[in-house]
């Protein structure tokens, strides 16, 4: 039965947007910025990486606890997503984005007046909630702003810019952090922020959802308590055990916020989530690619840090260097990907994406001693990453009513940091159990050399060896775990993205991969294909 739902009465939010692109130069102003508001947020997270050994050295925080410091981004940001989508939808995307990127960089000038670890766990959590506002919006701007034959190539303009924060991150994170210590990658990212926003204000056009839909107050809350218990549940898992009680207590957690969330969805006039989504094929499979291409990225990052750093020696600057490769690859495969896809299709760009990604990984956990095994290794993880987030990205948007675009757009946000935040979460689970078991010492490597120090020159050289190889077994049953789930997404990809675009009922099917085929010529509508949801879709 058809759940009926209510217009909404107009009240005093941004006018509707009429629908028309942006005029000629202006749109690609708009891409620039869009695209540089994305790399801030994005570069916060990738510097952030390179300061965790000095992070945990000053502020003496163990593995698990650093781990939440990544994570209560993740975990506030993931949740938070799509709630911010339906109020950028409903209060205007500029307003939203605008405002999330000033908090931002309030939020990041504060955080170098942290002395205790859980100053900086709190402090990213205000940073995720802030990001939540603006991720949405930007990709949502960028759809109003493009002709939907001109998306595709937008889309992955947008993706190879915000990937200039994942090459910039480590280098200047490395930087900051040999210069001015753990605090530096904070305040990277003021005057970029404070730059867009500026800008913002005078180059990006207002819009809105003409129904201003409203906001699920109560779903939002279930969303956040689901995704937050079920990564709590992964670390405590590999902190003390799949029996222990705080794992159970953990899952229990997030098995009744999920439940709840999925009732709430199905029974309430204006869910977060339409969850006819769910039925489409297309959807599902752009969504979980995009979703463990994180996954897998987040997951080698997190324990190739530690690698760069702690094992090798390297300084915050070359290691963030070290990584260089993944970020300028993945730049150069992005601008390429709507060719790509149209000479091979969309579905094998994200799948091939996928299992290139998944051999990288493999060969950094397996064979990553040394950084000339390391670094053709992360070319591929690069260039497939690359590759399949824009096409992926497109597909998925490409399902979506232009009228809940920042909506949409939160949709693929949320996928993607759930993503992230998993990958650090389970690769670090297993990392953290393993070398723990290994060793019976310290919990981490970097403790483990500190204690060495402070013994005879052999016992402490004997603990030196055996601590890595202890962190040698750990890495590679992680990235083991990173490579094996981003395979099994080349696998659900390739099932579910054969064929072409899902129309919505009643509606004349589209031409297979549309979005990446020949050109539009000039003087000819172009036809507007998007599957938007039935009332009906809605309403089951």
């Amino acid at each position: 039965m058809t759940t009926p739902r209510a217009e909404t009465p107009p009240d005093d939010g941004p006018p509707p947007d009429d629908g028309a692109p942006e005029p000629g130069r202006e749109r690609w102003l708009v891409l620039l910025l869009m695209g540089f508001a994305l790399c801030v947020v994005v570069l916060n997270n990738s510097s952030l990486n390179v300061a965790i050994p000095e992070l945990m050295r000053d502020l003496d925080a163990d593995l698990p606890t650093v781990q939440w410091i990544v994570d209560s981004y993740s975990i506030v940001f993931a949740g938070l997503l799509i709630v911010a989508g339906a109020w950028s939808d409903r209060w205007g995307r500029k307003r939203m984005t605008l405002g999330g990127l000033a908090v931002f960089g309030v939020a990041s000038a504060l955080a170098v007046l942290a002395t205790e670890a859980w100053h900086v766990v709190l402090v990213r959590a205000v940073l995720g909630a802030a990001a939540a506002f603006v991720m949405p919006g930007t990709l949502a701007i960028l759809l109003h702003a493009f002709p939907r034959r001109e998306r595709a190539r937008a889309i992955a303009l947008w993706t190879g810019i915000a990937v200039l924060g994942v090459a910039l991150g480590p280098v200047l994170g490395g930087l900051v952090v040999t210069t001015a210590g753990w605090s530096g990658v904070f305040w990277l990212n003021v005057p970029p922020a404070a730059a867009v926003v500026l800008a913002g204000v005078f180059l990006v056009r207002e819009s809105a959802d003409p129904q201003r839909r409203p906001t699920d107050a109560l779903g939002a809350m279930l969303s956040v308590v689901a995704v937050g218990a079920l990564v709590f549940t992964v670390i405590e898992a590999g902190q003390h055990g799949g029996l222990h009680v705080r794992t159970g207590v953990g899952a229990a957690v997030t098995l009744a916020a999920g439940v709840a969330f999925v009732r709430r969805l199905r029974r309430t006039p204006f869910p977060l989530v339409e969850l006819a989504l769910l039925r489409r094929e297309r959807f599902r499979g752009a969504a979980l690619g995009n979703m463990l291409l994180f996954f897998g990225l987040a997951g080698t990052l997190f324990v190739l840090t530690q690698r760069l750093q702690v094992q090798l020696g390297m300084s915050p600057l070359a290691a963030g260097l070290a990584v260089g490769p993944i970020a300028l690859t993945a730049f150069a495969a992005s601008a390429c990907s709507p060719l790509v896809a149209r000479r091979l299709g969309p579905r094998t760009t994200v799948t091939g994406g996928l299992l290139l990604v998944a051999a990288g990984i493999a060969v950094v956990g397996w064979w990553g001693g040394s950084y000339q095994v390391i670094a053709p290794a992360l070319v591929a993880v690069g260039v497939g990453f690359g590759a399949a987030t824009p096409v992926a990205t497109d597909l998925l948007v490409s399902t979506l009513s232009d009228d809940r675009a920042s909506s949409g757009s939160a949709l693929n946000d949320t996928m993607q940091e759930t993503g992230f935040a998993l990958g650090i979460a389970a690769v670090g689970a297993v990392l953290n159990r393993v070398f723990v078991q290994a060793l019976d010492g310290p919990g981490t490597l970097q403790q483990a050399r500190a204690v060495a120090e402070e013994l005879p020159a052999r016992a402490g050289a004997a603990l030196v060896d055996r601590a890595d190889a202890a962190f040698d077994d750990a890495a590679r049953a992680a990235l083991t775990v990173a490579a094996v789930v981003t395979a099994l997404g080349a696998a659900v990809a390739f099932r579910l993205l054969a064929g072409g675009r899902e129309p919505a009922p009643g509606q004349a099917p589209a031409e297979p991969e549309d979005t990446f085929g020949p050109p539009h010529v000039a003087g000819e509508p172009a036809p507007d294909r998007s599957p938007a949801l039935t009332a009906d879709e809605r309403g089951r």
